[in-house]
């Protein structure tokens, strides 16, 4: 079988977790990065280094963008113009025309596109997955998901072109899940506290939440947190309830999830990286195998829920959502 050749775009700390999945995955890397970093870090690693954008795309299989959000279009857009395939660290876009059109885009190219959606990688959120698809919760489910995480890099804390902030950047983590869980959003009410100063002052936050009614309805809750000081450096958790029982998880515990009222199998980790996992399904997607757990439809349904909890916390109403909206 040919070995994959990935075009990694960027060189800060996800596009490093990227990079060795990918060569954990087998692959062939060629690292490019407008900052000049691309050189060092395939020092580092044992890839290649390309020294243009159009250098690094040619002849590659895939692309994985792992640059700040308000680039991804442009690179997206280049990529599947020269027929490679799409890899996206989310979001896609903190813009929802961008991110439609860049899913319009691929979608006329035959070119795959997938966002690089970590966390539903993680065993505990695919068990939940199947545990509420199966029916194993009952009806009338309820669920509550949140992220807190430690940001040190300045262009993520602040709500501008680059990022989006929180409700546009790390919202998403949870507004994937739920839909990923509960399906379809047609409601969301957002609110927003906070922002994280350059350099953050100690005990500085930034928090999301927002309230999310699915069209089968489901009722979720998400909330993100930034904090100023790493420790936990990341922490998730989640709390959904049915008529037939409630599982919860949260990555603190020891153990890695807790059950009442109801038996809905084993739950727990593999011990693996989300991102060794997340590499590998879509390295064999683009080698002819099975499809990913996500796609460019997931991409473009967390952009449009997270754009709507940020107009919802803006003007302080609630943002209707179409039912599956076109893709």
């Amino acid at each position: 079988m040919r070995q994959l050749e990935v075009a990694l775009i960027g060189a800060g700390l996800i596009a490093r977790f990227h990079l060795n999945a990918w060569l954990g995955a087998g692959a062939a890397v060629r690292i490019y990065a407008e900052d000049g970093r691309s050189a060092e870090l395939a020092r580092e690693s044992g890839a290649t280094a390309a020294g243009s954008l159009a250098e690094a795309l040619a002849g590659a299989d895939a692309v994985d963008i792992c640059t700040p959000t308000g680039t991804h279009h442009e690179i997206a857009l280049a990529a599947i113009a020269a027929g490679v395939g799409v890899v996206c660290e989310k979001p896609l876009s903190n813009d929802t025309r961008e991110a439609e059109e860049i899913v319009a885009a691929a979608a006329r190219a035959g070119v795959r596109l997938y966002p690089a959606h970590d966390v539903r990688f993680a065993p505990p959120y695919a068990r939940l997955h199947e545990l509420v698809a199966s029916g194993g919760l009952g009806a009338g489910s309820v669920g509550r998901f949140t992220f807190s995480a430690y940001h040190p890099r300045p262009w993520t804390g602040q709500a501008t072109a680059r990022s989006g902030g929180i409700l546009s950047d790390q919202l998403l983590h949870g507004a994937d899940l739920a839909h990923w869980v509960f399906g379809d959003v047609v409601r969301v009410h957002a609110h927003y506290q906070g922002e994280i100063a350059t350099p953050a002052p100690e005990g500085a936050v930034a928090i999301g939440t927002a309230v999310l009614t699915h069209a089968n309805g489901a009722i979720s809750q998400v909330v993100s947190r930034w904090t100023a000081t790493p420790r936990p450096p990341v922490r998730v958790t989640f709390h959904v309830t049915g008529t037939g029982g409630t599982v919860s998880h949260d990555s603190e515990w020891p153990q890695e999830v807790r059950v009442a009222d109801g038996d809905p199998g084993p739950f727990g980790y593999a011990g693996e990286s989300v991102f060794d996992v997340e590499m590998r399904e879509f390295a064999a997607a683009f080698a002819g195998g099975p499809e990913p757990r996500l796609g460019a439809k997931d991409a473009l349904a967390a952009v449009r829920i997270t754009q709507a909890a940020a107009e919802s916390a803006w003007t302080g109403r609630a943002v209707e959502l179409p039912v599956g909206g076109a893709a």
